[in-house]
């Protein structure tokens, strides 16, 4: 079991129950079980003001109602593993006929528009109870323990290819039929109308159907899973296509498919715009038990420790805002922890030092997207701004700096892949990456190494997430302070230099610079935890909101890809560390 719980979260493996039967609950609810038991015991204590007690919630929370051991809460609603039509393949096909149904309701009001001015009250409830009926059946459609090695093994495929059909996606004949057709004579307006309406797929006319018609979430929820299943079904074909060294974009289906995803992000995005979202702060005294159990779940940049934790970040000097949507009171889609400071920190040791008497600086250090369906919805940015307005009120006169404090999630692999190169070509003709380690660099790891190959004793070396406690091979410092010059001027350059479509590489600092962010300041060692070493070589970097300057960095970036560089993270970049 524990082996099976490691890659959801390692850190609650240690409080499990030793009582919990591990064939009765799923890997996801037995590590979130891990840490609620503390949660609901810390909290019933409390009279009537933890979230189990709350006035708006008086009776237990629904993931301990009814069952000993409390079950983890799915996306957006409670479903079962198995679908109420059957195993996953009868599910499937189950989908699919009722999407059938659904486009032939939807010809038959075409054609009874012309005839008819109203909706018969009848029709317009089987609508719901169809709708309804198709949301619910392809939410409980479930992808099996593993994940398929291919696209032809997937339960989903045939509802996926279902919507890749030309009766549901775009005709191409008829729009290449119409093109000729334009061409042949003077263009008119209802030429272009009619191409236009060709080049919009007709599944986008089903979605928003089954938006209108399902009740309560049901359509935004369907919509919201569905983009996450394709997200996964794209990802999955690229890896099969790197696997098999096939040329990428020579698929037609692979294609189609990034359409899709891209058109139901585009209804997602009209969905969730800031108008419609609300921004609520998280609290452990008045927060629905429900709610902070998705949030302790749902950390993805620095995963929980223990009740302490959370009741810290949820404390004083802390805030911890959300926002939610009408369609989905109860799931927070998107959340963000702020520390308030003295000064811009250093290190997540600094985040200690929280407090609201002299705090002059809010430090957001972080940032989950709570929900994969969501991803490249604009959410992040429309928080940020709207935890900065929030903050400002509550301390108008203090307040007058607000940071992140942030991982660079892919620098080690990007190093590594950089530095097997180097290896690989330094005995022959080809790239020359003198660009990326100078030669004092290189003789300076050829003397801590004691080695010829020091590019590989290297990548072995920050593999291990415990490299900063050794010494080095002089045994004069540590081997920390000797690689750090090493280290920051590549994670500089990794940050200002290295680019795709001229946007930065790390995607971490794509989000803050499109918002309007200015890189401030590199810092060493300052997330040592086993997932910071192993992902940024426990290398952090503030990125600072200068709120009279957001706007202008914004438009420079979005105009000219300019990006603001401070002393912080550029003195390093220019070598002026210098290796001694």
């Amino acid at each position: 079991m524990k082996s099976t719980l490691r890659r959801y979260n390692p850190k609650l493996l240690s409080i499990l129950p030793s009582q919990v039967p591990s064939r009765s609950l799923s890997p996801q609810s037995a590590a979130v079980s891990g840490l609620l038991p503390w949660l609901h015991h810390d909290q019933k204590r409390q009279s009537h003001g933890g979230p189990f007690y709350s006035p708006k919630h008086r009776r237990p929370s629904r993931w301990w109602a009814g069952s000993r051991w409390p079950i983890a809460t799915s996306s957006f609603r409670t479903t079962t593993t198995i679908s109420s039509h059957g195993d996953n393949n009868t599910g499937a096909s189950s989908v699919c006929q009722l999407f059938r149904e659904i486009g032939d309701r939807i010809e038959s009001a075409d054609r009874d528009r012309k005839t008819t001015t109203h909706i018969i009250p009848s029709e317009r409830k089987s609508a719901e109870s169809l709708t309804s009926e198709f949301c619910e059946c392809y939410l409980n459609l479930s992808l099996p323990d593993k994940h398929p090695s291919s696209w032809e093994d997937d339960p989903m495929k045939e509802f996926i290819e279902l919507l890749l059909d030309k009766k549901y996606d775009v005709d191409e004949e008829s729009i290449l039929s119409a093109i000729d057709n334009a061409q042949s004579r003077p263009l008119r307006p209802a030429d272009t109308i009619r191409i236009r309406g060709l080049c919009t797929p007709q599944y986008e006319k089903y979605f928003h159907y089954i938006l209108g018609s399902a009740k309560q979430d049901l359509g935004v929820a369907f919509l919201v899973k569905l983009r996450r299943n394709i997200r996964d079904f794209v990802q999955k074909k690229v890896e099969v296509k790197q696997q098999n060294n096939e040329r990428m974009g020579s698929s037609h289906q692979l294609t189609k498919l990034q359409a899709l995803e891209r058109n139901i992000q585009n209804i997602l995005t009209s969905l969730f715009r800031p108008g419609v979202l609300k921004l609520e702060r998280i609290t452990y005294e008045e927060t629905p038990a429900s709610i902070i159990e998705q949030i302790a779940f749902k950390e993805a940049v620095h995963p929980l420790q223990s009740l302490q934790d959370l009741r810290t970040r949820l404390g004083p000097g802390r805030r911890c805002f959300a926002f939610f949507h009408p369609a989905l009171p109860n799931k927070p889609l998107v959340f963000v922890h702020v520390a308030l400071l003295k000064e811009i920190p250093t290190s997540m040791s600094d985040l200690q030092y929280a407090t609201e008497s002299d705090a002059t600086c809010a430090t957001f250090y972080s940032i989950t997207n709570t929900e994969q369906g969501l991803a490249g919805v604009d959410l992040g940015n429309h928080l940020i701004k709207s935890v900065v307005q929030v903050l400002q009120n509550e301390f108008p006169t203090k307040l007058d700096q607000f940071c992140t404090l942030s991982p660079i999630p892919k620098f080690r692999k990007w190093l590594e892949g950089k530095l097997l190169r180097k290896q690989q070509l330094e005995q022959g003709s080809g790239e020359n990456c003198l660009s990326l380690l100078q030669p004092p660099e290189l003789q300076k790891l050829q003397d801590i190494f004691s080695s010829e190959s020091s590019l590989l004793d290297l990548i072995e070396t920050l593999k291990s997430p415990t490299w900063h406690n050794s010494s080095s091979g002089d045994g004069a410092s540590t081997l920390v302070d000797q690689l750090q010059p090493v280290l920051m001027r590549l994670a500089a350059y990794y940050l200002t230099v290295e680019t795709r479509h001229g946007r930065p590489l790390c995607p971490v600092a794509k989000f803050h610079i499109r918002n309007g962010a200015e890189m401030y300041r590199l810092n060493y060692m300052a997330d040592a935890s086993p997932k910071g070493m192993r992902n940024s070589c426990g290398m952090m970097i503030n990125y600072r909101y200068a709120l009279d300057e957001i706007e202008q960095n914004r438009i420079q970036y979005e105009i000219n890809g300019d990006v603001m560089v401070r002393d912080g993270v550029k003195s390093w970049l220019n070598n002026e560390n210098k290796i001694e």
